[in-house]
């Protein structure tokens, strides 16, 4: 089993930091976290950059949560949940 380390002081994380620590693709953490509303949508900045779309956001205990629920899927159905990117 594969540890993941982060920063104490990081509170949110985005969808691209999340594919980097966990491996899992932006196609699946969307997929898994519309399931199972998870993250927010970070709209404070994209206010101000104009009619952009915001962000997708993640905290601690979503990531925590993605990283179980993927691993679940994995092994419940091992060659069918797979990533370009799976570590």
């Amino acid at each position: 089993m594969n540890t993941i380390t982060i920063r104490s002081s990081q509170k949110v994380f985005t969808e691209e930091q999340v594919a980097g620590l966990t491996g899992i693709c932006l196609e699946h953490i969307r997929k898994m976290a519309r399931v199972r509303n998870l993250g927010f949508l970070e709209t404070a900045a994209a206010a101000h950059s104009g009619p952009q779309t915001g962000q997708w956001c993640y905290t601690h205990s979503d990531l925590m949560v993605l990283i179980m629920l993927h691993r679940a899927a994995n092994a419940a159905a091992p060659g069918i949940v797979t990533c370009e990117t799976t570590r």
